[in-house]
């Protein structure tokens, strides 16, 4: 009571408490102990072991080890501001001088954030949310394989005693544009593939429509995830934490992700053996592909936009961004119909915010 008044009015600190009321400090009875980083963390991975993928708790704890090198391992929870990731002296600062890109760097400040949002919100440890801004990413190019690059695929995986299963899963990525994941996560019901809205990257129901040929291909490649149901269902933990007393457990990948990864690691094999330069194709690229063949065969962003499952048609915008000289030469296949697309208004293709809001209330609805 004395010193209430002085609180209020700010004339005593926080940080001076212990030193003035003998039971905080080491002379009385009790003890304020102040939750570390560390203290926290296995809690947190526990929590989002839960929630998220294996890939993405790996990811968590890469964004997170990085911020407790940066900080200290037994900095006071408490004590986290924005000041520990912007700035002069801050995280973000620290990663550009050790070379990361500010891609990079955006990833592990959104996984930074989650947490921060989770000591705020769920285990109400810090009294105010910690907020701090993404670096400006700017407009990323996508990488996409071209009709050459696509047949130097295929014919490696021919030539080279690859199972031939690879190249018809190659094929449907290039055919239907779906995510990597959806495939396996997704039902056959009837000549369609369903993603429901649990398992949709944009939290609506995907619909994506298949001939038999891409039916055949999806049935075998959901047999291929099933392979790994009656296998070896090996637990993964992570042998290179740097956070003392943390084992850092990652749940057993399921059977989806393990077939994904093994598809995944073989296209990364073909294309290092391709040597491709100037360009990071992943299984992703695919869908970048069927993207600028469909807003080019189309000439209409909507429907792609639709087909793609984007939540935005400004997302689909960037599969125009790249020049037509450009497109005519990675897909000569589609060099007649650029050339009529080169002579029409160019409203046509470019998105409003008239039109975008058009397209919301259609997608909801």
């Amino acid at each position: 009571k004395p010193i209430l008044s002085d609180i209020k009015g700010g004339d005593i600190q926080k940080c001076q408490l212990k030193a003035l009321l003998p039971w905080l400090n080491d002379n009385g009875k009790v003890e304020l102990v102040e939750k570390s980083l560390q203290d926290t963390i296995n809690d947190y991975f526990e929590y989002r072991s839960a929630m998220v993928k294996p890939s993405t708790l790996k990811r968590d704890k890469s964004a997170l080890n990085q911020l407790m090198e940066f900080v200290g391992y037994t900095k006071a929870v408490e004590e986290l501001s924005y000041r520990d990731i912007e700035g002069k002296s801050g995280l973000i600062h620290h990663l550009r001088s050790k070379k990361c890109t500010d891609v990079g760097i955006n990833t592990t400040l959104r996984h930074i954030r989650v947490y921060f949002n989770w000591l705020f919100e769920k285990e109400k440890i810090i009294p105010e949310r910690i907020k701090f801004k993404l670096l400006p990413k700017g407009v990323q190019l996508y990488h996409y394989f071209n009709e050459s690059e696509t047949n130097e695929v295929y014919h490696y995986i021919d030539e080279n005693g690859i199972d031939s299963f690879f190249g018809r899963c190659f094929q449907f990525y290039e055919q239907t544009g779906v995510r990597a994941m959806e495939v396996f996560v997704g039902e056959i019901i009837g000549d369609w593939l369903i993603v429901d809205v649990e398992h949709s990257k944009g939290k609506n129901v995907r619909q994506i429509k298949l001939n038999e040929e891409l039916k055949s291909i999806l049935k075998e490649m959901q047999a291929f995830r099933d392979t790994y149901i009656n296998g070896s269902s090996k637990s993964h933990f992570s042998r290179n934490s740097n956070t003392p007393g943390v084992d850092s457990p990652i749940r057993p990948y399921p059977p989806n992700v393990r077939a994904y990864e093994r598809i995944s690691k073989t296209l990364k094999k073909v294309v290092r053996a391709l040597d491709f330069k100037g360009k990071k194709l992943t299984l992703k690229s695919f869908r970048h592909t069927y993207g600028i063949v469909r807003v080019h065969e189309t000439g209409n962003i909507f429907q792609v936009a639709m087909e793609m499952g984007h939540k935005n048609v400004t997302t689909t915008q960037h599969y125009l961004r790249f020049p037509m000289d450009m497109i005519k030469s990675d897909f000569p296949s589609l060099a007649v119909i650029i050339e009529k697309m080169s002579n029409m208004p160019k409203n046509v293709y470019l998105d409003t915010k008239n039109s975008d809001t058009i397209y919301n209330n259609r997608s909801n609805t």
